[in-house]
Formats: C-alpha cells, structure tokens, sequence
C-alpha cells in the first residue's frame, strides 16, 4: 500500500507536460510506484491540484461509469505503459492516490470531493443542443441582434460571461490566411440536357441573388463562392454520371482572404494547466458537429430549418470580420471553402472534362436502417 506522500517519476507517465514539470520540479531519487532508480521523482501531493482540476470534466456514475483512471488514460494517454500494464490495478491505484494527495481526510469525507474510488462518466454535450436551439429562434425572429442569440455557458464550472468572446478566439485559433494568386476551383454541369453551349467565365461564378438558393452558409437571396480546394473534390461536390460533361473553372483570389477552417479543431494534448477544459472539450463537439452538417450535400426540396445551424455560424464568422470559412467534402478528398463575398475571387479558365469512372465503396444497408444518413440533423427529427 503506497502512501500519500510517496514519490512518483517521471517515468510513470506519458504525458509531456507532467513529465517536463517532474523534471523542472523533482529531484533524484527511487520512485515508489515503478521502481526506477536515480530517476527524477516528485511527491505525489504535488500533482493532486492539477489531477483534481482535470477530474472535474467527468461526473460521479456508479451504474454506467468505469474507473477514473481509465477514463484518463482513454481520453489523454497520461500514464506510461509500465504503469498501465502492471498487475493489480496499479494504475487505478496510482491515480487515485494522487487525487487524495494534499486533502485533509475531513475535507476529503466532507462531500466536497467526490469518492475517487467510485466510478465516472464522460459529462453529456449541451453545446452542441443549446447551439440548435439558439440558430432556430435567431431565425425564426427575423435574424435580430446575433449575439444575444448565443447561448449563456453560465452554468460552466468556471463561468464564461461572453460566448462571443471565446468563440472569437476559437476563431482565432483556426484562422488561416489565402494570399492572391490562391487558386481554387469550382465545377458545374448543364442541367438542360439539350443545352449545347458552354458557360462564359462570367456564368460559372456564384448565382445572381435572384437566383442563389438557401445552402449550408447562405440563406437565400444572399449568394457565397462556393469553391474547393481541388479540382477533383469539386468535381466530386456536383455529384456528374459517368459520360457527364462537367465544365471545370480555376479560381483565383484577388485579395488576401481570411478565413475560419472547421477542418480539425483539436483538443489540446495534455490537460493539465489548461484554462476552461470542459469548455473546449464542448467547442470541439460543436465544431465537430457543425463540420459534418456543413460537408453534406444540399438536397432538392430539403427543408431549409437544416440549414439554421450552419447559417448561423457563418453569420457569426462574417460578423467577426471573417472573408470565409473551409469545411469538410463529403463528396471529395479535398475540402470545401465558402468566400462570403463572390467578387473576391474571380474566374481564370474553364475547362471541359468528361466524367470516364465513378468508383463507390459501401456497406450493406439493413432493413431498419434510415436510407439517409441525419445524424447531424438529428436535433429537427426529436422536436414534438
């Protein structure tokens, strides 16, 4: 049985930012956990805080949780492999005993600190559902005073009093630069069967606004320059049959264009010392979210309250002094980029392609299964 005040090395674990504090802090020694010799060791009150400030993004669940230490390991990979393999629990033994390193046993019982021997679960997403419901009422109200309509995180261990705010860092964070000269691409097909002549450069850009439909980052009436990163990922995005002409255009950015890229927000790789943790932890399963409903492709006669959520963060990005946003295809393997304002980029070239092969890879389809995947719009088929 190890006590509070045993020492632990640097070598228990696989976290950077614990091994380079054991390091920067500790002293040479015997670790009591795995046996290392002249290794840099540290008492294990010292990591208690910082254990217990990342243990409150889980909640206490003795019917469906699993032990704390496992979730740690599953979710940031802290400890190192002789730690997580060695006999009898020591893991689980190692993290709780520096969870309860530095308490005095009468604050520990007095139901301040959950029982770390317990079991704990992942806490449930709210971002996410509060994010669909704010997009549908700033619309449903005639798309007034946008920032009123972001959800309060009030209710956010450490309170966040201005969403906007962090979510314009976030922006920040995954801002990227398009200098002139950029190329993009953008591909179209002739709907009319019969129509023999090929488009102008002046045809193959953004619709009129008379003409522009409701999409994934415009509401109708209200054109974007919708574009890809590659020719075949816009090829891809206008879904041709094979023998299908499909003329393709080369973009080119006239001005240096800031955009917001919702192509892999990722979390940080340690979490400890990390400012409002559950809140980026909630961020990345918005944006992960919003990612997918954005890569899907536009369907004739789709409801446009499909749309609200992804709208509304694109009005938010250009509110935010933003140019544009890049998100995923679902069609190609390249990735889409939405330009807020269509005279930003203008058409170089057009060429015309035939389609030859359409390759395809799937799985089989059971009877139970919808025949459309709505997993991002699950939150409009659950309302009564």
């Amino acid at each position: 049985m190890h006590r509070n005040d045993s020492l632990v090395c640097q070598h228990c674990f696989k976290d950077k930012v614990l091994i380079d504090l054991i390091r920067r802090e500790g002293r040479r020694g015997w670790c009591d956990w795995c046996g290392g010799r002249n290794v840099y060791v540290i008492p294990l009150y010292e990591l208690g805080d910082i254990f217990r400030d990342v243990v409150q993004i889980y909640s206490p669940d003795d019917i469906h949780g699993d032990w704390i230490s496992y979730l740690l390991q599953e979710d940031w990979n802290i400890f190192s492999d002789r730690i997580e393999q060695a006999p009898n629990d020591l893991m689980q033994e190692l993290t709780v005993a520096i969870l309860k390193a530095g308490l005095d046993p009468k604050d520990y019982f007095s139901g301040d600190y959950p029982d770390y021997n317990d079991f704990f679960r992942r806490k449930e997403g709210w971002l996410v559902g509060h994010w669909h419901d704010k997009a549908e009422a700033y619309f449903l109200n005639g798309q007034k005073r946008l920032k009123e309509t972001l959800p309060s995180i009030s209710n956010h261990k450490k309170p966040i009093d201005d969403l906007p705010d962090q979510l314009e860092i976030a922006f920040e964070d995954l801002s990227k630069l398009y200098d002139p000269g950029h190329i993009l691409y953008r591909a179209r097909i002739h709907k009319d069967r019969f129509h023999s002549q090929w488009f102008s450069l002046s045809e193959i850009g953004a619709p009129s606004p008379a003409d522009a439909r409701a999409g994934r980052a415009n509401r109708k009436g209200e054109p974007v320059l919708y574009l890809a990163s590659e020719d075949e990922t816009a090829l891809a995005e206008v879904r041709a049959w094979q023998g299908m002409a499909v003329a393709l255009a080369r973009f080119e950015v006239k001005k240096r264009l800031l955009v917001v890229s919702f192509l892999n927000y990722e979390l940080p790789d340690s979490p400890f010392f990390q400012e409002f943790l559950e809140w980026k932890i909630q961020l990345a399963a918005l944006f992960d979210r919003l990612a997918d409903e954005l890569s899907q492709p536009v369907l004739p006669n789709e409801d446009e309250n499909m749309y609200f959520s992804t709208q509304y963060l694109c009005d938010y990005v250009k509110h935010s002094r933003y140019d544009g946003i890049e998100y995923p295809s679902a069609m190609g393997k390249g990735f889409n980029v939405a330009i807020f304002d269509p005279a930003h980029a203008k058409p170089l070239d057009i060429k015309y392609l035939r389609i030859k092969e359409i390759k395809h890879k799937y799985d089989s389809l059971n009877e139970d299964e919808p025949l459309y995947d709505e997993s991002p719009f699950g939150y409009l088929f659950m309302k009564d």
